[in-house]
């Protein structure tokens, strides 16, 4: 006797059923999911668009399940049965009858059962306004980075100085540093402990400690790196202050930086990575970038090196993909993007300047930086000069004004630490 044909495609659909909900357990057990719908962030948004790009069958269980969560309305007082069998019922349509699919009675309780609890979970996090759930690790109130720059004035020191959780202050001679924060919360300078966390405090101090932030400043003529305990690594330009957390959050790993830094982001897909400048946000779960964001330039860029990162404006959101450059115009409050070689904008953290048709002021002013001069080029104001070679900044500064002026019609003066600019007649 054949096989009913009717029989078979039931037996099909029965076993599309059941692989949607191992996806709809999948979900309701991610954390991260839960955030999303009920404290959306854009790095979450750009991190469940990649995750529903890659595999269709998470797409499909995020439209069925995205509506029935965001739609479930709890009273605050509590949990009533009623909220319960609600919730319940909008579930259960999900998972049964959208599918066309009539289980055997035994099946039906045994699934209810197991996704009760998490549509009443759902519930009770909603009804709680989600905030112990989600703020336990997250800081309450934005942190105000400009005024916590701004405390400690304008010039710090001629050498490099990290400002700790306490207030304390390290300064550090050399011209180059690398400093290292290690799993255990110690930070050595060179290779040398400078500073150890306290073990023995609470849970709850503990958590504070992501509201609490180090910082390091970077003055012109100097260099650093830092190593950070989840494994990024970050290349810190001259005339740099990079503001990080003593211990990153659960669910977001965020910095600011004022002036020039390169980062290689360790790759962690549940928690995003952020840096921050006064006017973007960039986005990336592991890459590698350049941001250079100095307070007295009229542009901020973005050079991607490697991965993808999404750069948010006061207006727009930008999507970049490696050797693409974004640039914002901090006047026209505008961004772009354009095509570019890497190697040219990342390069000074291997200790040299390369410029192809760079208008002069802008070399002089990377220069100004990098040694910590005082550069007139007053002289230059209506100049169109552009310039194109490679600087070693290993070179003395009379050595390297010697190069420039091979390429430019210059003149120049050196008097110790100010240098006057002119143009040839």
């Amino acid at each position: 006797m054949g096989k009913n044909p009717c029989t078979g495609k039931m037996n099909l659909e029965k076993m599309i059923q059941t692989e949607k909900r191992d996806y709809f357990q999948i979900l309701l057990d991610d954390r991260l999911f839960l955030q999303w719908l009920l404290r959306p962030t854009d790095e979450l948004g750009m991190y469940w668009k990649q995750k529903m790009e890659q595999d269709n069958a998470i797409k499909e269980a995020i439209d069925e399940m995205k509506p029935i969560i965001t739609g479930i309305k709890v009273k605050e007082e509590g949990l009533s049965d009623e909220d319960r069998k609600a919730i319940w019922q909008k579930v259960e349509a999900a998972l049964h009858h959208r599918g066309g699919i009539v289980e055997k009675p035994d099946a039906k309780k045994f699934h209810l059962n197991r996704f009760f609890r998490y549509a009443a979970a759902i519930a009770l996090l909603i009804a709680a306004g989600a905030y112990w759930y989600f703020n336990q690790e997250t800081p309450s109130k934005p942190i105000d980075y400009t005024s916590l720059i701004n405390q400690n004035g304008e010039n710090l020191s001629e050498h490099v100085v990290i400002i700790l959780e306490n207030k304390d202050k390290i300064e550090i001679e050399e011209k180059e540093t690398e400093l290292i924060h290690d799993t255990e919360g110690r930070l050595s300078v060179n290779s040398k402990i400078v500073w150890e966390k306290d073990k023995n405090k609470t849970v709850k101090q503990k958590q504070a400690e992501e509201t609490v932030m180090n910082q390091v400043h970077v003055p012109y003529g100097k260099t650093s790196s830092l190593i950070m305990s989840d494994g990024t690594k970050i290349w810190i330009n001259s005339g740099t202050r990079l503001v990080y957390p003593v211990t990153f959050a659960a669910e977001r790993r965020e910095i600011y930086v004022e002036g020039e830094i390169y980062l290689e982001v360790a790759k962690n897909e549940t928690v995003p990575f952020v840096v921050k400048t006064d006017r973007l946000e960039i986005s990336v779960l592991g890459t590698s970038f350049n941001v250079s964001a100095y307070k007295n330039d009229q542009t901020q860029t973005i050079v991607l090196a490697s991965g993808s990162v999404s750069v948010n404006d006061a207006k727009t959101t930008s999507e970049l993909k490696p050797n693409q450059l974004f640039s914002y115009d901090k006047n026209a409050q505008t961004g772009a993007i354009k095509e570019v070689d890497v190697l040219d904008h990342i390069c000074w953290k291997y200790g040299f300047l390369v410029f192809k048709r760079q208008p002069l002021i802008e070399v002089l002013k990377k220069v100004e930086r990098y040694y910590n001069v005082q550069i007139d080029y007053s002289l230059l104001k209506n100049d169109h000069t552009s310039l194109s070679g490679k600087l070693d900044l290993k070179e003395t500064i009379e050595e390297t004004f010697r190069v420039i002026a091979l390429t430019a019609p210059i003149r120049y003066d050196i008097q110790r630490d100010k240098i006057k600019i002119s143009i040839n007649p």
